[in-house]
């Protein structure tokens, strides 16, 4: 939560509802002087806040010999934080700086506060001893209220995400402490915006809105590609989105409010202030919506922490020299956790860079179109890299594959298209999925050691997101043997291999898997048809055949060569309809009697179905519920 300082006992005037800060009346504080800056300093720009704490108030009790010693020492401690960055009433000072940095500053603000008087130590603490004096309420207000906060910062309870209301509270402050208004009617932004573009995995299809919203493909290049001059003005072809990560970077402010961008970069959970106090399940650098963040962390408990399963896999180098890959330590059964991490980034799959103008639709060809994309994607991603990651996540991630080295995309976009997974939220965050325009699937992922398995026709892991615990969560599709290369798949279950070469030829490679190498026609046509065939027999094994008084176990013949062609081609995956058999299998030999194969088939389904279960929920977090005795949805609990 956001914490603006709100009445204090005597400070009523500071209430977090009025809609603008109060003009401070100047003899009520400093008794007879006209300004606060002859209290400051005049090389107040180059103190520390102990200094510029003990040199107000000395030049106050100088002043004012027989004032009140608690009035000096509120007053010292609270316009090092309140002129931090500019005199009073100057509009000119510094812009307001991070959240992070703020943060940073006001823990060590208290640490000089609790080394200084012990009357003020008192006040700030307990809110006693300045209640009875109108002279010293509002700021002795001001200095309980923000020793409260950097005492909640330093326990951990809040993060740097939780002070941008109080710095701008604070900011108003600031402005009225000399009486000065801004009279020029015109909105002031208060700091300078942060550029970055972006996008996604090459298998993701890539598109860009026009300023009318029509859309267009864009293909993004790959291989060795010569680049084509962009013109000179190219800038004015694309209507970049305004970026605001929300820790780090200083706050864009019109008219005393936080102006929020289209798009944030943030951390899930919460990165503290500290970096040797991270989170021991990771970070998650997060490229969303102002709306899709508030939404997230409306869940309380989100993230929860990460589920704890043996380690049963390494990473290491090949055994053809190819690079690095991701190796069993031991058999692994079929729907067995194999892995669960927070990924590196989470970012949006397509629209980052900004909208193309109609001229840059209609004058730029399809080549430049795509090499614009690429080239400003990439200091977006850059900036996720070098100033949100530590140096030991960076280092990790620029040491991932990166197979577009010679396509214009740079070298951190490189290896974000070359690693990021397609990745849903689905009803666990409902519309998440649909912010940057896509259907579904609106988000990719990079991880670290996810990002490690290789690609087979034939895979052995299959994965999936939970926003609960924000977390790529990967699962055994089939028995796996100890020392084997644990594989995913790139390219999609039902393509023929010529759609499946072509998927794969943005990754430089020519796949050689037992499906591609022994791939026939007759496979291709297997790999199109095997879920529409399968859901064909289920309806007329439910539909058909139980009215047929003649049905015999003949009609399995072709259902049973096609259950034996699908485990060849690797087909025997839950996306593929293979576990559609056992109900059929059972349905069959149910009706004509035969009661050994009938307890075979209801065991094979039963263990399909625990499977298929513990599948879903591994992958995506959620509970499967049952009405009498059917699935009937998922929650989220």
């Amino acid at each position: 939560m956001e914490i603006t300082p709100g009445p204090q006992p005597g400070s009523s005037k500071l209430s977090a509802s009025s809609p603008t800060a109060p003009t401070v009346d100047d003899d009520s504080i400093v008794k007879g002087k006209e300004t606060f800056e002859d209290f400051l300093p005049k090389d107040w720009e180059t103190l520390s806040i102990s200094e510029r704490i003990r040199s107000v108030t000395e030049l106050y009790n100088a002043d004012i010999p027989e004032g009140n010693v608690k009035h000096a020492a509120l007053f010292g401690s609270i316009a090092s934080v309140l002129f931090r960055n500019s005199v009073p009433g100057s509009k000119t000072g510094k812009p307001l700086e991070s959240p992070h940095d703020f943060g940073i500053m006001l823990q060590e603000w208290k640490k000089c506060v609790d080394n200084g008087k012990e009357e003020v130590i008192k006040i700030v603490t307990t809110g006693i001893g300045y209640e009875d004096d109108n002279n010293g309420g509002i700021f002795g207000g001001m200095a309980v209220a923000m020793y409260r906060l950097a005492s909640q910062l330093a326990a951990g309870e809040l993060s740097a995400s939780s002070l941008p209301t109080t710095m701008v509270f604070l900011e108003e402050v600031r402005r009225s402490t000399g009486n000065q208004k801004d009279d020029s009617g015109e909105e002031e932004a208060e700091t300078a915006e942060v550029d970055g573009k972006g996008k996604a995995k090459e298998n993701v299809a890539q598109s860009s809105r026009d300023t009318q919203d029509e859309e267009k493909l864009i293909q993004l290049p790959f291989g060795n590609v010569k680049q084509e001059e962009l013109p000179d003005d190219i800038e004015k072809y694309l209507a970049p989105l305004e970026i605001g990560p929300v820790d780090k970077v200083p706050l864009q402010v019109e008219n005393g409010k936080v102006v929020e961008p289209e798009v944030i970069v943030t951390y899930v959970p919460p990165c503290p202030l500290d970096e040797s106090e991270r989170h021991p399940d990771g970070h998650t650098i997060w490229m969303t919506k102002p709306a899709t963040k508030a939404k997230y962390y409306s869940n309380q408990d989100w993230p929860k922490p990460l589920p704890k399963i043996p380690c049963k896999i390494v990473v290491r180098p090949t055994d053809d020299g190819t690079g690095m890959g991701v190796f069993a330590t031991r058999d692994i059964k079929r729907f067995e956790p194999v892995l669960v991490e927070r990924p590196y980034i989470v970012y949006p799959r397509r629209d980052v860079v900004g909208a193309f103008s109609k001229k840059a639709l209609q004058e730029l060809s399809e080549k430049q179109l795509g090499q614009l994309m690429v080239k400003k994607s990439e200091p977006f991603f850059r900036y996720m890299v070098d100033q949100r990651m530590t140096s030991e996540e960076r280092r990790e991630f620029m040491s991932l594959a990166n197979s577009h080295t010679h396509d214009g995309s740079g070298p951190v976009f490189g290896i974000v298209r070359t690693n990021g997974f397609g990745i849903e939220f689905r009803e666990r965050l409902p519309g998440a999925d649909r912010d940057f325009g896509m259907k579904m699937g609106g988000y990719g992922a990079v991880t670290k050691i996810g990002s490690r398995f290789n690609h087979s026709c034939i895979p052995d892991v299959g994965h999936g997101f939970d926003a609960s615990t924000f977390t790529m969560r990967f699962i055994a599709l089939r028995d796996i043997k100890k020392g084997s290369q644990i594989f995913t798949s790139y390219a999609s279950f039902n393509a023929t291999k010529a759609e499946r070469q072509k998927a794969l030829a943005p990754y430089g490679f020519e796949c050689t898997c037992r499906a591609c190498v022994n791939a026939t026609p007759q496979s291709d046509k297997l790999r199109k048809v095997s879920v529409a065939l399968t859901q064909r027999w289920r309806s007329q094994a439910i539909n058909v055949w139980p009215k047929d008084p003649n049905l015999t176990e003949k009609v399995l013949i072709p259902i049973l060569e096609t259950k034996r062609r699908m485990e060849e081609e690797g087909l025997d995956t839950k996306d593929a309809g293979y576990f559609t058999f056992p109900e059929i299998l059972f349905r069959v030999y149910e009706k004509v009697g035969n009661i050994a194969k009938l307890k075979e088939a209801k065991d094979e389904l039963m263990r399909a179905a625990k499977g298929l279960i513990q599948e879903e929920e591994w992958t995506t977090g959620a509970k499967i519920k049952f009405e009498r005795g059917k699935l009937t949805g998922a929650s989220n609990n």
